[in-house]
């Protein structure tokens, strides 16, 4: 015989439901989702800044060797920034390259910058003295950025690329940066910097790069002969705030054939005599 449900047995019953244990999670999955998802930004990142290295297309095998990742990792995640708009495909070549949607980014951040603002006036004035390429960089860690050039009326100039990170030893604004810092400040940096030779010009010898440093503090400027960027020549200073400490370098590039030492230091002295100007500016 079948019992009717009473309400107190309708009331017991779903209190029996209620009290029945949720699901739970595992303890420590929460900790591996995280770790998973921060890694994989990281290796997204890595192949990111490894197609920012090179102004060509790229192969898989060199995008994976410079990220450090293995060709599937990078075949996978390549596939997930092409989707997105982060990078691109040729399809002829199956090779690589930045998209499109990064340079709306860069604009972004280039634009959120006070001191570009202020800079751009000053850079036009210096190449119009001079009649060659300005760029500014700002420091980024233990790179440097250049964030905006004003190129020379030349036929023949130097173009400098905008928003590729560039280590801080390298080239002479990325020293002028160096300089800027305290002496224990640069021996941390050394001691956790590989120095990798761009060129056969490029200071990779530690005890040749301090003294180099060394003579940026005393003189107030450094050049440089084409240690990064292929076939030019660079006079660069530092600009500072009211502190002394460096909010961005400058620096005029020059061609090397047309680098003689009377131009170079009619650009020291055009550099010197803008970034004077900027700098009051900033302190206004």
């Amino acid at each position: 015989m079948t019992r009717a449900m009473t309400p107190q047995t309708r009331q017991t019953k779903a209190k029996g439901k209620a009290a029945s244990p949720a699901p739970r999670r595992e303890a420590g999955s929460e900790s591996r989702i995280d770790q998973s998802s921060i890694e994989a930004v990281d290796r997204a990142g890595r192949i990111l800044f490894a197609l920012a290295a090179s102004p060509r297309e790229s192969s898989l095998l060199d995008i994976a060797n410079r990220a450090n990742l293995s060709k599937p990792t990078a075949f996978r995640i390549l596939a997930t920034l092409v989707a997105e708009g982060l990078a691109s495909q040729n399809p002829e070549t199956a090779s690589y390259r930045l998209g499109v949607l990064p340079l709306g980014l860069a604009n972004s951040v280039l634009q959120s910058i006070p001191v570009q603002a202020l800079a751009r006036p000053v850079m036009t004035a210096i190449r119009d003295k001079v009649n060659e390429t300005v760029v500014l960089a700002v420091r980024e860690g233990d790179f440097r950025v250049n964030v905006e050039s004003i190129e020379a009326l030349n036929t023949i100039s130097q173009t400098q690329r905008i928003g590729v990170r560039i280590p801080l030893y390298a080239g002479a604004t990325s020293r002028v940066f160096l300089a800027s810092m305290s002496k224990a400040e640069v021996s941390a940096y050394l001691d956790r910097t590989e120095l990798e030779s761009f060129s056969d010009t490029t200071i990779a010898d530690r005890a040749r790069l301090e003294a180099e440093i060394e003579r940026v503090r005393q003189k107030g400027f450094a050049l440089s002969a084409a240690e990064f960027t292929a076939g030019g020549v660079a006079v660069a200073r530092a600009v500072k705030d009211a502190s002394g400490a460096a909010l961005a370098a400058m620096h005029v590039s020059i061609p090397r054939g047309r680098a003689s030492e009377e131009l170079i230091e009619r650009c020291a002295a055009a550099l010197t005599a803008g970034i004077e100007t900027l700098e009051r500016a900033i302190a206004a």
